[in-house]
């Protein structure tokens, strides 16, 4: 919920109310329903990040970031979904995973519509060879390889859903074999050999890889067994789509999203959660390696030998995506 910065005087009278009730209800609700702890949140995640951004050009200047060379194509790609806000979060995501990748991973960017040509230019200056993908770039695509009623739902959840574009958008290279999908709130500390396995394994596989979620995510969407009454198949509660290593989809993969997403309710496909339950039950039917516990889903207080943390959004855990991840990577604070 935002106030409203300006009031426009030409208004009529009615206009000139409704903003003026606007603006009191947000007031009551920074100062009498909570609000005001949202408003700190946000207020310190935007420090945060300009502080994130900041570091990043320092020490890019001080020559302890250096930018890392990736093929233009590979048979592995690093799939990150990101916005104009989660820029400087990206590129350390996607910096402390690469400089293992021994220049075998591709890192691909999926503008969710709001990236900047200075967001472009921010995430070359770090990976010059790094791919953008727009919404409008795969439309044509998806539109082509799903047309006709065989593909219904699953074109339609393209174009409804905030995850649709990276559901399939990931899947489209004509080279890749492997996707590796990675949130901008993924840092890794150590290099992740096991993970590299199964990138390498996923090549001769249908298994998915991700992080074990503790939390049953699950029942904030329907309880599991609604869920896999409906769909006709096991699901993965644990599954986190933070960081997961798929074998890129085929017809196979592409038809059982089609058969959950007409199972599914309406409600269902247009929940938040729809993307990573479809990637759950996709777990469930194909196959599931969950990596160790030293990658860990994030907490108020986190393992000092983590190989990776996902520092998931919310306010307990995100903060420290800052305030431990970035000060253990290059040992600088906030």
């Amino acid at each position: 919920m935002e106030p409203l910065k300006t009031m426009n005087t030409t208004d009529s009278p009615l206009n000139r109310l409704y903003t003026i009730r606007k603006q009191l209800g947000y007031a009551k609700y920074v100062l009498l329903d909570g609000g005001h702890r949202e408003v700190r949140y946000k207020w310190r995640l935007k420090r945060l990040n300009r502080w994130a951004g900041n570091l990043l050009d320092k020490l890019a200047s001080e020559g302890v970031l250096n930018p890392i060379d990736t093929p233009v194509e590979s048979d592995i790609e690093v799939q990150m979904l990101c916005g104009h806000s989660h820029v400087a979060m990206g590129i350390w995501s996607l910096w402390s995973l690469l400089r293992w990748a021994d220049g075998k991973m591709t890192p691909v960017i999926q503008s969710d519509g709001s990236l900047t040509p200075e967001d472009v230019l921010r995430f070359r200056q770090f990976f010059p060879q790094v791919r953008f993908i727009r919404p409008e770039d795969v439309k044509p695509w998806v539109e082509q390889r799903f047309a006709g009623s065989e593909f219904e739902f699953l074109r339609s959840f393209f174009g409804t859903h905030f995850f649709g574009p990276r559901l399939l958008a990931s899947h489209m290279s004509e080279q890749a074999r492997v996707v590796v999908g990675l949130d901008s709130d993924v840092l890794f500390f150590d290099r992740p050999t096991e993970m590299i396995e199964q990138c390498a394994a996923a090549q001769n596989s249908r298994v998915v890889t991700s992080f074990r979620d503790e939390f049953d995510w699950v029942s904030v969407f329907a309880s599991v067994k609604e869920i896999e009454a409906r769909c006709g198949t096991r699901i993965e509660c644990g599954f986190n789509c933070g960081m997961v290593v798929i074998p890129k989809f085929g017809d196979e993969q592409f038809r059982f999203l089609e058969r959950m997403l007409r199972a599914y309710t309406p409600e269902w496909r247009a929940h938040y959660f729809a993307e990573q339950t479809l990637m759950a039950l996709m777990a469930g039917e194909f196959g599931w390696h969950p990596l160790s516990p030293l990658y860990q889903i994030g907490q108020p207080t986190n393992s000092p030998d983590a190989i990776a943390i996902h520092y998931v959004s919310n306010q307990a855990v995100r903060p420290g995506f800052f305030s431990e991840g970035l000060p253990r990577l290059v040992g600088r604070r906030p």
